[in-house]
């Protein structure tokens, strides 16, 4: 079922709902959209009550905002939980998406029983160095070349470090499972002292595999996650 919820300062957010069961909320990445997850759809709506959302300058979802933020994002996960009744709920993330749900746990950690992260990072300086030149290129060209408000700000978000609390330790207790390509955008070597100051975090490293898992290797990824939840 297709629906669009209005946020905290007016924006239509679009998100959709499939299956039944424990609820599975899920976040895509940066100039994506919910299509993201085809490859898991199928697999977890047996059992589980799917929430595929289209963050706001995504897909179909719009923004009243002249600026993208962590907070409205977070309004706009709110509004969709609100909606549909659900306290609690699994979060599952790609890439920007899961810099998302990492963030809002930390800020609702209520809201959130377990995530699964898929290919986070924490700092913009985590990124390898050639993504970091791309992102930098692509804003200078996208603000003051093209003037595309909305991409540029897109840009600006996806450069951003993620805005934890300095006791994210204390927030972050619910269960989290990391998974990396070998062969990401991300250092892992960056990242993975972040993942080991977490009590109940796992980590998964996939050999061959680049920053597009959820494409390229959706059964491995599906089973690491429902082995997990």
């Amino acid at each position: 079922m297709e629906k669009i919820v209005s946020s905290t300062d007016g924006s239509h957010i679009f998100y959709k709902v499939l299956g039944q069961g424990t609820p599975m909320f899920f976040i895509h990445g940066n100039s994506g959209s919910h299509q993201a997850f085809q490859k898991q759809i199928d697999v977890f709506k047996k059992n589980h009550l799917l929430i595929l959302m289209d963050t706001r300058d995504h897909g179909r979802s719009t923004n009243q905002s002249e600026q993208l933020d962590f907070q409205a994002i977070f309004d706009d996960v709110l509004a969709i939980l609100e909606n549909e009744q659900i306290e609690q709920t699994i979060m599952v993330g790609f890439s920007d998406g899961a810099n998302i749900a990492l963030s809002f746990a930390n800020y609702y950690p209520e809201r959130v029983s377990k995530m699964v992260l898929i290919s986070p990072n924490i700092r913009f300086d985590q990124l390898k160095k050639s993504k970091q030149l791309l992102y930098k290129s692509l804003r200078v060209v996208s603000e003051q070349l093209l003037r595309l408000k909305k991409g540029s700000r897109v840009l600006r978000l996806a450069m951003k470090n993620l805005p934890l609390t300095s006791n994210y330790r204390e927030k972050l207790k619910m269960p989290i499972l990391f998974i990396f390509g070998d062969r990401d955008i991300i250092d892992l070597k960056k990242v993975t002292p972040f993942i080991d100051s977490l009590k109940q975090a796992k980590l998964i490293v996939l050999n061959k595999t680049g920053h597009s898992i959820l494409r390229t290797r959706p059964l491995i990824v599906n089973k690491e996650i429902e082995s997990f939840i």
